[in-house]
């Protein structure tokens, strides 16, 4: 009895050895922006700015952001100048598609700016940042 005992607690262990622990994920979220379809897109005040993107991951998403600010150094951040506009997205899966519609103000401050879509994954992974430029004259 005891050899079969100290046979089936081998082979137990031989299988709990083996299991592998679940890859960690490292893979980056990734971003396309379907609108604006180019890296540069004019508007005036006033009007609508389309926004569309769809993020995709190995695993599992866990939140997005777009980001409209003025053009300046590269601190992406310019304090009393400018119109901005964000928002930030809760999601998950492996893909989400994000679309908005921004009226740009009647009274914006004309010149450049930056339209910036991030997103990261559950993992902690963050997607390379797309941005897009925006001149509005």
């Amino acid at each position: 009895m005891k050899k079969i005992s100290f046979a089936l607690l081998a082979i137990g262990f031989a299988f709990t050895a083996c299991e592998k622990e679940a890859a960690p994920d490292t893979q980056r979220p990734v971003i396309t922006v379907t609108s604006p379809a180019a890296d540069h897109v004019d508007k005036a005040p006033g009007e609508m700015l389309n926004l569309a993107a769809l993020l995709t991951d190995d695993t599992d998403l866990l939140n997005a952001k777009i980001d409209i600010h003025k053009a300046g150094d590269h601190s992406h951040r310019i304090s009393g100048e400018g119109w901005e506009w964000a928002k930030v997205y809760t999601i998950s899966g492996k893909e989400y598609s994000l679309a908005e519609n921004v009226q740009i103000p009647a009274d914006a401050d004309t010149g450049e700016y930056h339209i910036t879509f991030e997103g990261t994954d559950k993992a902690g992974n963050t997607a390379t940042a797309v941005v897009v430029e925006l001149h509005i004259d």
